[in-house]
């Protein structure tokens, strides 16, 4: 009898401002990262109106990486071209249940169900008749588009992936479940994701306006010698919202010992918190609807990739301000994984949750 293997496609996360690949490889006792590759779109070159002339060039560089294995694809498009929303029905004696909620979904939708294409990460059934479930749509032309785009750049798309599904995935890989619902959330560079789940369930999800690259260049613009992106970058990461601590010790009469350290702590602290607080707002907004649609749970956790990790102290604000347990999440540095000392990102990995979500998504080759 023939059997069908299988095995680990590139994990493709196409951003509004970047792309990222991911490779996963089986090694004697963990999986290992195979590759990974980066590329910003900021400033990308377009010769012409169609879009294509934009993406096929760093999709080339993909099909052609040598540390990559094969053409075929899992990919995540960008979260403007999905729509996502909850739907709850009754699937009745005699009706198919993927009829009702085509049905059902055609209501929530901004164009027309002929013109969709509609899928549904997460469902659940209370009762025999009653169903709760998340529903990702998105145009059927805008799904043609980006697999007309990989196709032309020598790649095969197997399956289209979703944002919530591709973290969600990755966070059961890395850790074990929680008995109650958590919080996950993917920091972007001006977009983020927030989600919230029980298991395997998605009980909420949104994707909001929010990315690091404001807060940046606030810092910028504050301080002189920091005359591009990446001394900002590295500023943030290296000083971020640790102020908190610094209030922390002089309410317990110790000092850091360095008022200029000091100084340049409170400024960033002071630049940089109001940003931190429209997360802050987002995150009790999507947490007060979970409450009010499921009998007001305890949240078990906040989990924050992406990154998240530019902002140093980031996960002990959120402890402070939403009073659950925060932890910041860098999925390479996991022990879950082989580790590869040959891939220079290796600890730059959080940015590629996504990627690595979606990597994580097997295929049967042949």
């Amino acid at each position: 009898m023939l059997k069908i293997k299988s095995a680990y496609p590139i994990g493709l996360d196409i951003g509004k401002d970047h792309i990222y690949a991911a490779q996963f490889k089986k090694s004697e006792k963990k999986l290992a990262i195979r590759g990974l590759w980066h590329k910003s779109l900021i400033g990308a070159a377009r010769d012409s109106d169609d879009s294509d002339d934009v993406l096929v060039p760093f999709l080339k560089q993909i099909a052609e990486h040598k540390g990559f294995k094969g053409k075929r694809v899992v990919v995540h498009i960008p979260p403007q071209e999905m729509f996502s929303f909850p739907i709850s029905f009754n699937v009745h004696t005699g009706e198919s249940l993927e009829a009702v909620m085509v049905r059902e979904s055609e209501k929530h939708l901004p164009f027309s169900i002929e013109e969709a294409v509609i899928d549904y990460p997460s469902i659940s059934s209370p009762s025999s008749e009653s169903y709760s479930a998340t529903i990702v749509a998105s145009r059927k032309e805008r799904i043609e588009h980006y697999l007309t785009v990989l196709k032309q750049s020598g790649l095969s798309a197997e399956v289209v992936d979703f944002g919530v599904s591709a973290l969600l995935r990755l966070h059961h890989f890395l850790f074990t479940a929680a008995e109650d619902p958590i919080v996950l959330c993917n920091v972007g560079y001006t977009g983020s994701m927030i989600a919230i789940a029980h298991k395997d369930l998605i009980l909420a999800n949104r994707n909001i306006e929010w990315g690091t690259k404001a807060l940046i260049e606030n810092i910028q613009q504050n301080f002189e010698h920091l005359d591009d992106k990446k001394k900002a970058s590295l500023f943030l990461r290296k000083y971020g919202l640790l102020y908190e601590n610094q209030k922390n010790r002089k309410r317990e009469s110790e000092s850091s010992g360095d008022p200029e350290i000091d100084n340049i702590l409170k400024v960033i602290y002071q630049i940089s918190t109001p940003h931190i607080e429209e997360l802050i707002h987002e995150c009790h907004q999507i947490m007060a609807y979970v409450r009010s649609e499921f009998s007001n749970p305890p949240f078990a956790a906040i989990y924050i990739y992406g990154l998240a990790t530019v902002i140093e102290n980031l996960d002990q604000y959120f402890e402070m301000r939403l009073g659950i347990p925060t932890k910041r999440v860098n999925p390479l540095l996991s022990s879950n994984f082989d580790a590869n000392k040959n891939l220079s990102d290796i600890t730059e990995g959080a940015p590629f949750a996504l990627a690595l979500g979606t990597a994580l998504r097997p295929v049967p080759w042949l």
